[in-house]
């Protein structure tokens, strides 16, 4: 939640240095984070508008995500250690058409509707050494989960114009998804491998999430 606060705060400090201009501005680029926003945990929009008249505006988007953890454990009464990485990538690209819903003097509420296509996967791997009183068994376990998904989305957001150049928005999400998932096990012992398994499994998801950020009008 800190690195978001630091993001903000740049975000504004350079937005307050462009200067005030009447220029019409057809296009925009924005940037947007949500609230959970770390370095382990990249969570961004990077978007292109086109300003179509001023009520109206189409966006073309990318979502790139990551997510990192890695995590050591170990344990004396049974003489055991265990490592544990887990990776989580996924870029998402999609479209929204935008419309202006109110004005009053530098603030606008908008809302809009949207549809995003998803590629992601998902490694877990896990690492075990135990001590067994003659000599050391390693396990070793991994699961790679490749998905895609598509769907559309609802946004319903508020923006402050600083300046006639920038803009900092406030957007709530909302999702419906379809999501098809290979979901890929492997594991061995002491070297040998197991017979590997794969299952595949779709499902339908509603969610939402919050994005914070800035426009820059060309």
């Amino acid at each position: 939640m800190k690195s978001l606060y630091v993001v903000l705060i740049s975000l504004i400090m350079c937005s307050l240095m462009f200067a005030q201009d009447s220029t019409k501005h057809n296009w925009a680029l924005s940037f947007g984070i949500a609230d959970n926003f770390r370095l382990t945990n990249f969570n961004m929009d990077i978007a292109v508008k086109k300003i179509i008249d001023d009520e109206h505006q189409l966006r073309l988007f990318l979502s790139p995500r990551i997510y990192t953890r890695d995590e050591d454990q170990s344990s004396t009464n049974s003489n055991q250690t265990s490592n544990f990485d887990h990776v989580e990538y996924s870029l998402g690209v999609g479209a929204d058409y935008l419309w202006i819903l109110t004005k009053n003097n530098d603030f606008n509420l908008f809302g809009g509707t949207g549809l995003v296509l998803t590629y992601g996967n998902l490694n877990d791997k896990s690492t075990s050494e135990y001590d067994n009183g003659n000599g050391i068994d390693e396990s070793i376990s991994e699961t790679n989960t490749p998905s895609i998904s598509a769907g559309m989305r609802g946004i319903l957001g508020v923006e402050w114009k600083v300046s006639e150049k920038i803009g900092i928005h406030s957007e709530y999400l909302l999702k419906g998804i379809y999501t098809w998932y290979k979901i890929e096990r492997k594991s061995s012992l002491n070297g040998i491998d197991n017979p590997n398994q794969t299952s595949k499994i779709s499902s339908i998801s509603l969610g939402s999430s919050v994005l914070f950020g800035i426009s820059i009008y060309l």
